[in-house]
C-alpha cells in the first residue's frame, strides 16, 4: 500500500520536477518502523532507485526547526506569542537568508516557525543553553555528527545531515 501511495504521488508530482520519493511508516508507541520505501522504483536507474532514501544522510533543511523552538521553550527563553525579529542580521561572517528573498519584520515565534524563517531561527538556536541544539542532536539519536563547530550557523538550518528514520524518531520523542 505504501508503495503505491508513493508512486501515486510521485506521478502527481512529476510537473513539478519530483522524480523519486521515499516513506517510513512508523509506529510511535514503541518506534516500530511498520513500512519502509526507500525509492520510487528500486530498478529505476535514472533516479538511483537502489539507494534507500529512509537511510541516507540528507540535509534535513527547515525539518529540525521545531527542535530549536521548543528547546527555547523549555528552558524558558521564548513562548509562542513572543515577539521576533526577521530582518537582515549579521552573525559574525554569516548574514542568513530566507528561502523567498524577503524579510517578514517583527512576527511571533509560532509566525517564524509557522513561515520557517532563517533569522529569527538561528537568533533563537544561539540563545539556547546546555545542551544546546547540536548536543541534543547527538543525544536524540543523530549519528555521523561531527564537532559543532564543523556547521557553525548551519546547524539551525539544516546543515546536519540525517536520515529518515532519525528524523522519524526525532519526531516521535
Amino acid at each position: 500500500l505504501l508503495e503505491r501511495q508513493l508512486r501515486a504521488y510521485v506521478a502527481r508530482q512529476r510537473r513539478v520536477g519530483v522524480e523519486n520519493a521515499a516513506a517510513l511508516l512508523v509506529d510511535v508507541r514503541d518506534l516500530t518502523v511498520v513500512a519502509s520505501v526507500g525509492s520510487a522504483d528500486f530498478g529505476d536507474p535514472r533516479i538511483a532507485g537502489q539507494v534507500d532514501g529512509t537511510r541516507a544522510r540528507r540535509s534535513p533543511g527547515s525539518a529540525l526547526k521545531p527542535f530549536i523552538y521548543g528547546l527555547a521553550f523549555d528552558q524558558g527563553l521564548l513562548h509562542p506569542m513572543t515577539v521576533l525579529k526577521d530582518a537582515p542580521q549579521a552573525f559574525g561572517a554569516a548574514s542568513p537568508e530566507n528561502f523567498d528573498g524577503e524579510f517578514a519584520g517583527p512576527l511571533t515565534a509560532q509566525e517564524a516557525l509557522v513561515r520557517s524563517r532563517n533569522v529569527p531561527a538561528v537568533a533563537v538556536g544561539l540563545q539556547l543553553r546546555a545542551p544546546g541544539f547540536h548536543q541534543f542532536l547527538r543525544e536524540g539519536g543523530i549519528g555521523g555528527l561531527a564537532d559543532a563547530q564543523h556547521y557553525g550557523l548551519a546547524v539551525y538550518l539544516g546543515g546536519a545531515e540525517v536520515t529518515m528514520r532519525e528524523l522519524a524518531a526525532l519526531y516521535a520523542m
